[in-house]
């Protein structure tokens, strides 16, 4: 089995209703789906969805990049696939959302060769998952309706969007989980928006509503920053933007400066390094996260089949398939509310518009 062609193909998704963080408001993404072709018939599907503001690509340079990464890896057995990264790495340092787009595509053809699920083929064994849905930023009563619309359609585990001033945001905290009640769980994600000294007074005052877990509290940088509010809180504190790459997890494993790393496929390159920085986490007994940015259901649904092969990888945040409108898209998963379960189909299992 030989790559044969590499495509890129731009997608455009509205998401259900605009969605509002702390570094500004998100109405639709763009993405580009990858499909790599073998010499025996058949076809990988991967993702590249960049972020500018975290990854530092957009789909100019994923298309411009991609097609240059295309040439040199065309006539490569997509299995191989600690040389193809060796590759791309050579290429361009960075550019990690079109690295995980070829990636996922490899990962896609190896499961489907060997005639498997994907999470099957890199160890599970279970397809049943759970992950959270996010509420962005808005008025406390606002944020509070879509909870209790959201655990009213089997959502057992909600992540809030915060960063603002601390009042505001302690205040739409109460006004959820006065809404919800106190058996589902509240995950909160500032996206750097505090200062050290508001991320240690905002993680005191959310104590009392029983908040599991406080993400990327403090800039992506200040990792003396995350140390010090992880030291004062009694909420598990998670990094974010803080871990792109393996080496970004081995400083957060050295310097203890979390308690959970949110691994995202586009951030660190795809399956490939993933699986790196979840071994650097485990051994030092830091669990992690799988998340996403916005992606599509593709890639979604492989950061599901990565979440039921490792038993480290703890907290799922994959809820695109939730936000955007998709409807020309079929992914290989089921969901209902908070519970996921994977097809059995080899490979990643997406499909579009017929073709897999």
């Amino acid at each position: 089995m030989k790559i044969s062609d590499i495509s890129f193909e731009v997608m455009h998704f509205p998401l259900q209703k605009p969605f509002h963080v702390a570094f500004g408001t998100i109405s639709s993404m763009d993405t580009c789906i990858v499909r790599i072709r073998t010499d025996d018939g058949m076809t990988g599907w991967g993702e590249a969805a960049p972020l500018p503001y975290v990854t530092g690509d957009n789909l100019e340079t994923i298309l411009s990049v991609g097609n240059d990464m295309k040439r040199s890896l065309t006539g490569m057995d997509p299995r191989s696939i600690g040389t193809i990264h060796n590759i791309m790495d050579s290429l361009y340092d960075g550019n990690t959302a079109v690295k995980a787009g070829i990636d996922l595509a490899c990962y896609d053809l190896a499961s489907k060769k060997a005639g498997v699920p994907l999470y099957v083929y890199l160890g599970g064994s279970d397809p049943h998952l759970v992950s959270d849905v996010t509420i962005g930023i808005d008025r406390p009563d606002i944020m509070a309706a879509e909870a209790v619309s959201y655990v009213n359609c089997g959502f057992s585990i909600l992540k809030i969007k915060l960063g603002e001033t601390v009042k505001a945001d302690v205040e739409r905290i109460a006004a959820i989980r006065k809404a919800v009640g106190e058996d589902v769980i509240l995950r909160t994600d500032a996206n750097q928006g505090w200062c050290v000294r508001d991320a240690v007074r905002a993680a005191s005052l959310l104590e009392q509503y029983g908040v599991d877990l406080i993400e990327q509290p403090v800039k992506a940088w200040d990792i003396e920053g995350l140390q010090e509010v992880k030291a004062n809180s009694h909420i598990r504190i998670a990094a974010d933007e803080s871990v792109h790459l393996p080496q970004d997890a081995m400083r957060i494993a050295r310097t203890g400066g979390a308690d959970v790393v949110n691994i995202k496929l586009m951030k660190c390159g795809g399956i490939y390094r993933a699986l790196q920085i979840n071994a650097i986490c485990e051994a030092a007994g830091i669990s992690c996260m799988i998340g996403c940015m916005g992606e599509s259901p593709l890639a979604n649904a492989a950061g599901l089949h990565l979440a039921a092969a490792l038993r480290n990888l703890q907290e799922i945040d994959l809820d695109s398939g939730v936000i955007l409108k998709h409807d020309h898209m079929q992914a290989g998963y089921l969901q209902n509310g908070s519970n996921i379960t994977l097809g059995s189909q080899p490979g990643i299992g997406f499909d579009m518009e017929g073709e897999q």
